[in-house]
């Protein structure tokens, strides 16, 4: 049985002088450790703050401040972790994984900052993946970064990253809209969805990328005589990501795109997965026929066109602790991960499961571990 891990990361804890890919901009849109991390957590409700009331990075994150400052490091969220191809395939060896797709780590922050030079950003960060994994290109493959402003030209960049090794790309919101002037599921967006069916690329929803529009609710007096502080604000910032991944699948599947690219498969990762059923349920109901909403415009449901096209990925260690039962509930759509070498993940991703794996169907275990994940490669024409 061939084991897929469809969700590691490449970190890197420190940058020789000129080695960061995204050097050219450092000076003018890198920021303080300390506060990108604050982004990354909370940025999309800290730019729907009043400047002037937006907490600072360490009045935002006291629990990791405290952690860093009893221990003398620094301020992160995940251990530090120095990735190389080496390293990565050891580990891999020792837990039993044939395969990783490789999200590129932290240093890629920068590039959401970069405005009109994210596209030659995002070709930087993909270079510097497709280097570092080019030892076991094999076994690692990369996750690409684009600038979808355009998606049109996007497919450039995405044709060179398949060319470096790259096998799927990453979809991201901009505070909750669209990063082009359309959603994912116009048509204006068909030739970025042909090009990675031809390509043999997967298209990735990530917790990291799933920005939302706290416009008119970020501000709940966190500062203010009573109020709940600031931790109540950090909570409040983390509770829109499963929305915003429903709005990409949502105009994907109403736009016609799982109908027009049937091939294309789209993967959630990191966005929990005990609304996925009653979601699934919902587009299923509504591709019935009624008079309020007319015919359905398509010959498959919706409920069908989501279990074809789109997979998730669970994590215990993000709460998912009823995965087993929604992987065995829809055997076709679960795939394997570990988020190594992320907090939330596992250095042990297997045994992690426990006896409840290996007591599930085994054409469902072998399902989840890689099959789903080699199969999505495989309808494209490009296996792994």
């Amino acid at each position: 049985m061939t084991v897929v891990d469809v969700d590691t990361h490449w970190e890197i804890s420190r940058f020789a002088p000129g080695q960061h890919p995204l050097e050219p901009w450092l000076d003018s849109a890198g920021r303080d450790r300390v506060e990108q991390l604050a982004h990354g957590i909370a940025g999309d409700l800290l730019d729907a703050l009043p400047p002037r009331r937006r907490p600072s990075g360490r009045t935002l994150m006291p629990g990791l401040v405290e952690f860093a400052e009893r221990r003398g490091g620094p301020v992160v969220l995940h251990p530090e972790h120095d990735s190389t191809a080496g390293e990565r395939v050891a580990w891999m060896d020792r837990v039993g994984i044939d395969h990783c797709l490789v999200n590129p780590g932290g240093y890629a922050q920068t590039l959401q900052f970069l405005g009109p030079d994210r596209a030659a950003g995002a070709a930087r960060c993909n270079d510097f993946l497709a280097e570092q994994l080019a030892d076991h290109a094999d076994r690692l493959h990369g996750v690409a970064l684009l600038d979808l402003s355009d998606p049109r030209a996007a497919v450039k960049e995405l044709e060179r990253a398949r060319n470096r090794g790259h096998r799927a790309f990453h979809l991201y919101t901009v505070n909750g809209r669209p990063p082009a002037p359309t959603p994912p599921g116009h048509p204006e967006w068909d030739d970025l969805w042909t090009a990675a069916t031809r390509l043999g690329m997967l298209a990735f929803i990530h917790v990291g990328n799933t920005a939302a529009d706290f416009g008119g609710w970020a501000d709940i007096g966190w500062d203010k005589p009573g109020g709940a502080g600031v931790t109540a604000l950090t909570r409040l910032a983390n509770t829109q990501r499963v929305h915003v991944a429903q709005n990409l699948l949502v105009s994907l599947l109403y736009g016609g795109v799982f109908h027009r690219h049937p091939d294309l498969t789209v993967c959630l990762e990191e966005m929990k997965v005990a609304w996925i059923p009653s979601f699934i349920e919902m587009c299923t109901r509504q591709s019935l026929p009624s008079p309020g909403l007319g015919d359905w415009p398509f010959p498959t449901s919706g409920g069908d066109m989501l279990r074809h096209n789109v997979r998730f990925t669970p994590l215990p260690g993000f709460g998912d602790s009823e995965a087993l039962d929604i992987v065995s509930r829809y055997p076709e759509l679960g795939m394997f991960s570990s988020d190594y070498p992320h907090m939330e993940g596992n250095a042990d991703p297997v045994n992690v499961y426990g006896p409840r794996l290996d007591g599930i169907d085994a054409d469902v275990r072998r399902r989840f571990l890689g099959g789903n994940a080699r199969e999505a490669f495989a309808r494209t024409g490009d296996p792994l």
